[in-house]
């Protein structure tokens, strides 16, 4: 005769499979609940389509307006209605140059430093320091601009920028009247990249450099023979 089981043992719990009536009772009893979460997803979803559509529209709308613009009013105009947009940057490059092509030189640096202070890490941030060292030249600072002209040129040599940083230094050197040492600039670079997109520029400045030369030498005035009494 089998030993009668323990009382201290807990009986195993029988398995009950979930019924169609227990999934019903279920919906029926959380309808709302689901219901309410339900919506919720779906509006975070359509909210996030919708943002990254508006996004998209406005990264096309401020991409054409960066295709046409050409005034500081325009950029302006493109900052002031999509401060965010990738091509903001850029944007903002386009208005210091063209601050800078009207001649407002200090509008043209408080705008590239705007840039180095909202994109010190961005690729074209020695765009702006080199504009900065320019709007000092344009201001007539030409010690200064010659000094950052050589800094930036010691700095970067091998950037893409460092010809015009080079150039830059050899205008500031010409109006300075040291001309052969600016004439050596021109030549060292000719030699140095005789391939480079550059050398047309360099050889045109030199030439202007050659002009400004000659027209600095003193012109020896001929003496008329004495006329006899």
């Amino acid at each position: 005769m089998p030993d009668p089981v323990s009382s201290s043992q807990s009986p195993v719990p029988e398995y009950n499979p979930i019924t169609l009536e227990d999934v019903l009772h279920f919906l029926k009893t959380n309808y709302m609940v689901l219901a309410v979460g339900a919506a919720i997803v779906v509006l975070v979803a359509a909210g996030l389509a919708t943002y990254f559509m508006q996004q998209r529209r406005n990264a096309e709308r401020a991409s054409q307006m960066l295709m046409v613009a050409q005034t500081p009013k325009q950029w302006e105009e493109l900052l002031a209605q999509y401060p965010d947009a990738k091509v903001a940057p850029i944007a903002l490059l386009a208005l210091a140059s063209s601050q800078y092509g009207a001649g407002a030189y200090d509008q043209a640096s408080a705008t590239y430093d705007k840039f180095l202070g909202k994109y010190p890490r961005h690729d074209m941030a020695l765009v702006a320091e080199l504009g900065k060292i320019q709007c000092q030249e344009g201001r007539g600072e030409i010690e200064m601009a010659f000094n950052g002209y050589n800094l930036f040129v010691n700095m970067h040599a091998d950037h893409f920028l460092a010809p015009q940083a080079l150039f830059g230094k050899a205008r500031c050197l010409q109006i300075m009247r040291r001309y052969p040492e600016a004439k050596v600039i021109y030549e060292d670079f000719i030699a140095a990249h005789p391939k480079s997109e550059w050398v047309p520029q360099a050889e045109f400045a030199m030439r202007f450099l050659d002009r400004e030369m000659r027209a600095q030498r003193p012109v020896s005035a001929t003496k008329a023979p004495a006329s006899k009494p």
